[in-house]
């Protein structure tokens, strides 16, 4: 279905993925829905982020530059009751966009070249609910409806334009929900400290898919303005099938200031080695693990200094993902830096997050990936239900 979206926050990016045991009333964290608890009784968030990203790709022998710009998110989150908040939103779930070609001889038929393409990907639209247990303790619930369209194409092309090619063009139309449960506690300290403790969890669920293959045999280059087409065929009907999703779960801690400073660390299992696909499973997943760390640092929120008020983010990020070809799984490492720029007189802010990574090795005749991603995330935060009094 593509590569999984990191499905987070500005503020969550910015501090290198962490955000399990975050709460705050100016961020719509989905990395945690009892997080939400934190809006305040009297405003409604909205929050959007825009993303550029290029990278490299390199294997042994040859590299490639690339480019791609996207939209993250965009949410909305408010309170019900004094116990009770709620958020919804819209993000990609998957994405999908590669195009790979093989060049080889055979010295009886010639010339010829393997190519695989794929393009489009996921959308999911969410609900999500916390509510207030006690004082410090929150529980929540982010339920998704996943929808989308993704096509894969795959062909054999012969210079020799008396050899038969063949190209196979796939559609795929797949929709399934989603749910994380997580639950938030934040345990007051001396000197106005707090130790904040948080967890999630994804169950296994089923996602949907119809699949129907188009099959054209011709000679010569098919993408010329006359291909000579010798048949096309649809080789059987809709296909139905399942995705069994893998289960997921996170932990993480953190030791905080209210409005002073942010310190966590998060890890995330997830069980990718039980992902199936009508009912088989796939070799090349297994298991992936991540740790992250991060943190945020506020000289001073309600300072008549600009410069004091403005937030600094900052973090790290190490993934064992669920790829692995042979013995050699694949590695993800990202380092995260972000700046928060508060407006006068709101809390409304615009943050600027940026992350390097790596991706993949050059072992065994493998990829390696180097990006640069620059985000830019919007913040609003307006008043409501208040009555305007007239003097």
């Amino acid at each position: 279905m593509g590569d999984m979206s990191l499905r987070s926050s500005g503020a969550v990016l910015g501090m290198g993925h962490v955000g399990y045991a975050l709460q705050s009333a100016t961020v719509i964290n989905f990395a945690n829905p009892a997080s939400y608890i934190a809006f305040d009784t009297l405003s409604c968030l909205v929050e959007g982020a825009f993303s550029i990203k290029t990278h490299t790709l390199r294997t042994g022998v040859v590299s490639q530059k690339g480019t791609t710009a996207y939209i993250d998110y965009l949410s909305i989150g408010t309170s019900i009751t004094k116990w009770w908040k709620t958020a919804i939103g819209y993000q990609p779930f998957t994405n999908m966009t590669y195009d790979v070609t093989i060049s080889d001889t055979i010295a009886s038929l010639g010339s010829y070249e393997t190519t695989y393409s794929g393009n489009g990907g996921l959308n999911e639209i969410y609900w999500g609910n916390a509510f207030q247990l006690c004082k410090g303790l929150s529980i929540g619930i982010n339920a998704s409806f996943i929808f989308g369209k993704y096509e894969k194409s795959r062909a054999l092309n012969f210079e020799n334009s008396n050899v038969v090619s063949v190209q196979i063009d796939g559609t795929n139309r797949t929709k399934g929900f989603y749910l994380t449960a997580g639950l938030q506690y934040m345990a007051p300290i001396k000197n106005k400290y707090l130790i904040g403790i948080g967890a999630v969890y994804t169950p296994l669920l089923k996602f949907w898919n119809k699949n129907i293959d188009l099959i054209t045999t011709y000679l010569g280059d098919i993408n010329a303005i006359s291909p000579t087409l010798l048949d096309t065929l649809y080789p059987q009907e809709e296909v139905k099938k399942t995705y069994q999703m893998p289960q997921s779960a996170g932990i993480g801690l953190s030791w905080i200031k209210p409005d002073k400073f942010h310190l966590e660390v998060d890890f995330t299992w997830t069980n990718w080695s039980k992902y199936k696909e009508a009912g088989v499973r796939d070799t090349v997943l297994t298991d992936s693990y991540k740790f992250a760390f991060g943190g945020s640092f506020t000289p001073k929120y309600n300072s008549s200094n600009y410069f004091a008020r403005i937030t600094w983010n900052v973090g790290a990020n190490y993934e064992l993902t669920r790829l692995k070809f042979g013995n050699t799984q694949i590695e993800r490492f990202g380092i995260n830096f972000g700046v928060v720029f508060p407006l006068k007189k709101t809390k409304t802010c615009l943050g600027v997050i940026l992350e390097y990574g790596q991706i993949g090795t050059l072992k065994n005749d493998l990829i390696k990936e180097n990006y640069f991603s620059v985000m830019l995330n919007v913040r609003l935060h307006e008043k409501w239900y208040q009555r305007i009094k007239l003097d």
